[in-house]
């Protein structure tokens, strides 16, 4: 099962990964398949749609020394969790660090052209729409990754104004439907921009 392993551990041709796909669909093995397809094109750390799988919403800028400060004790933390055979927790506690050492760097921005909110979403829909075979229909992956408590919390204008979506299933000319395909859209120019196929 991929879902325990980190990206260096996922072959992106094995036909078993869109069904693991489709088991979480909102947990960490889309980005790690998305980071896994870009570093076949590139080092990531050169091109900002790499920087699509890092939740920027959450992450604030940190100077550098204390950012060094913060991230030590997850350093040491993930080395525990190695020593003891869990690496889930391991890879977990190193993402953290991650973030904390890149919003304490000089590289950080937010990328190209994508509101922060819809960044995580349109790279776990290209990789649903993508790695899962047939392709997941557009209303489906809306469920998937908007849904909360049976309902979609998300706030959508329409021609009344500014409303929470509520729905329990989207059609396909649903507004969330539409938002998560213009996301993706933006994804996959700014994939084109730095060479990595669509």
């Amino acid at each position: 099962m991929y879902g325990k392993y980190g990206k260096f551990s996922i072959s992106l041709t094995d036909p078993r990964l869109g069904a693991e796909l489709l088991e979480d669909p909102k947990g960490l093995l889309p980005i790690n398949v998305w980071v896994r397809y870009c570093l076949q094109y590139t080092r990531g750390d050169d091109y900002p749609v790499y920087l699509w799988s890092v939740d920027f919403s959450s992450l604030k800028r940190i100077p550098p020394q204390e950012a060094v400060d913060m991230a030590e004790p997850l350093a040491y933390e993930t080395i525990q969790h190695l020593k003891s055979g869990s690496s889930e927790k391991a890879l977990a506690s190193v993402n953290r660090a991650w973030q904390i050492l890149f919003t304490g760097s000089s590289d950080w921005q937010r990328g190209r052209g994508q509101p922060a909110s819809m960044r995580l979403p349109a790279v776990r829909a290209y990789v649903l729409r993508t790695f899962c075979k047939p392709a997941v229909k557009w209303d489906k992956v809306a469920d998937m990754l908007f849904l909360k408590d049976g309902k979609c919390p998300r706030k959508i204008r329409d021609k009344a104004g500014t409303c929470i979506c509520n729905v329990i299933e989207h059609r396909y000319d649903d507004p969330c439907v539409r938002n998560l395909r213009e996301a993706v859209n933006r994804l996959k120019a700014a994939m084109k921009h730095d060479g990595i196929p669509v």
